[in-house]
């Protein structure tokens, strides 16, 4: 109940501050504007940062009011995390250069290592069972390295609504039970407070129920906050004070920031096997190739949430089971080695994805209706009963079929084709729709309900017009007509009324067009 209630104090104060700083960054024009390479189509506050820091100075006077353990330690990370927000919401506003802001972030690496105390001065028992791996002089520099590191990889993975900050609140769950564990109170309510102000920003910034966008986005003052945030608190719990234990090994922090860390390096070191300056921008981060494959939004998110949990249970799990550190670097390694093969190739990675998007049930971003296979020609017209039970009171439709040109006597299938502007809404519609189909034709076989995707060459990475070529499909397996139309059916929404065509053939070879 103690836990929370810090949890719940944490996002109270962030979701009510979030909520005004929205107002004023309409009023004042503080808001990211569509356009460029940008995917969002309406202007958006960046002010989730302002929630986060909100959560954390409460969080940070809470811990001093009754704890008061932290002295200088936590004015020096108060004043990074101010630091921070500001830098980024300069960069937000302004576009600051990145060399402005790689050495803002040395000098709050500096103050949190010679003011904080909190500096990396070993590696670990990773030689041995009985001594650590001690750092010496390079202790310092490594340990402004993994803060720049940290604070960009979080700010790079910042690309879609809410996934910056659902991989942030499962890393700090964990580190907080890690934390807990550890027997160290005055951490662990820090952190609930801070992983609560992070749930209260993305109660404006996720994708659920019937909300179709964010209301506010994290901006580069929040995702550059959150950077400095696990910097500090990995690097303070990895390390073993004058008193205290460490709370999780060196090893351990790799795998509880792997999902950042990992996209970071396998982005950045594929733009140099390819010749491009590794702060090249481009769309081939892991949630850009979740994309590609046609996952929404919000699955995306849920997907990499649930790995970024995954990675940090192995890390945690191989820690209090005792297992040896070097495996567990070796292990770490060798799951980036295997992400990194699997990056290089996104062209083969998109199609993957798919067939996993299908197998988890997901509706994909690309579906604009559902296809039809296994009834007869006669049966499809008993279809149109079904869909207008089970479509037309809520949705305009097309539903048409088609017999392919080598099909045997009576074979034929059909496509139902959503009439819908809005895209967000055609994906759960078109996930009620086969639903209810599956439920009435319960029984029967032969019949196969599936989504019908639409065929763009933006859904498909070998079609692409600038491609190299070994990212060509080296023949087309597909037929690029759906063949001949023998019945059509159009409803609009609500309206009990259906027109039904059958078309002559002159008519059905000037509707072909390339679809699956």
């Amino acid at each position: 109940m103690f836990a929370f209630a810090l949890f719940l104090l944490g996002f109270v104060v962030s979701a009510v501050a979030v909520r005004y700083a929205i107002i004023a960054a309409h009023r004042f024009g503080v808001v990211d504007k569509p356009g460029g390479h940008k995917a969002h189509d309406t202007v958006t506050p960046f002010v989730g940062g302002v929630g986060v820091l909100a959560a954390t100075l409460c969080g940070a006077a809470l811990v001093e009011h009754f704890y008061n353990l932290f002295d200088a330690r936590l004015y020096a990370f108060v004043l990074g995390i101010l630091t921070m927000w500001v830098t980024g919401f300069s960069d937000d506003i302004l576009n600051i250069s990145f060399k402005i802001r790689l050495v803002i972030q040395a000098a709050v690496g500096l103050a949190m290592v010679y003011w904080g105390g909190v500096a990396l001065h070993d590696l670990g028992y990773l030689a041995s069972s009985t001594e650590v791996v001690s750092l010496g002089v390079i202790g310092v520099p490594l340990t402004l390295i993994a803060t720049m590191g940290a604070i960009n990889a979080l700010n790079m993975i910042d690309g879609i609504d809410g996934l910056s900050g659902s991989i942030s609140i499962v890393s700090l769950l964990l580190i907080a039970f890690a934390v807990f564990m550890a027997g160290d109170t005055a951490h662990f309510s820090l952190i609930l407070v801070i992983a609560g102000g992070v749930a209260g920003f993305l109660y404006h910034n996720l994708r659920y129920l019937n909300r179709r966008r964010a209301r506010c986005f994290l901006g580069d003052n929040g995702s550059m906050q959150l950077g400095f945030i696990f910097a500090w608190l990995l690097t303070d719990f990895s390390q073993a004070g004058d008193v205290t234990p460490r709370a999780i090994t060196p090893i351990t922090t790799l795998w509880l920031f792997a999902v950042p860390l990992i996209d970071t390096l396998c982005v950045m070191l594929r733009r140099i096997w390819m010749g491009r300056s590794p702060f090249h921008a481009d769309r081939n981060h892991l949630h850009h190739l979740f994309l590609r494959a046609g996952f929404r939004v919000q699955d995306t998110v849920l997907v990499l949430a649930f790995v970024q949990l995954c990675f940090g249970a192995i890390g945690l799990g191989g820690m209090y089971a005792g297992a040896d550190e070097l495996t567990m670097l070796f292990a770490f390694i060798g799951a980036f080695a295997l992400c990194f093969y699997i990056l290089l190739r996104p062209w083969r990675l998109v199609p993957l994805l798919r067939r996993v998007n299908r197998l988890l049930g997901f509706t994909s971003a690309h579906a604009v209706g559902v296809h039809l296979s296994g009834l007869t020609a006669d049966e499809f017209a008993g279809v149109s009963e079904v869909l207008n039970r089970n479509i037309c009171p809520y949705a305009d439709f097309r539903f048409s079929v088609y017999r392919p040109d080598s099909a045997a006597p009576g074979e034929s299938y059909g496509v139902i084709e959503l009439l819908c502007d809005d895209q967000d809404l055609s994906h759960a519609q078109v996930s009620r729709i086969i639903t209810s189909l599956r439920r009435e034709i319960r029984g029967q076989r032969s019949v196969k309900v599936r989504q019908f995707v639409d065929r763009k060459p933006s859904h498909d990475r070998r079609h692409a017009g600038k491609q190299k070529p070994i990212e060509r499909r080296q023949g087309e397996r597909r037929s690029p007509r759906r063949g001949t139309l023998i019945y059509r059916m159009e409803s609009a929404a609500g309206e009990p009324s259906v027109i039904a065509k059958k078309p002559t053939m002159s008519s059905v070879m000037n509707e072909s067009v390339a679809r699956l």
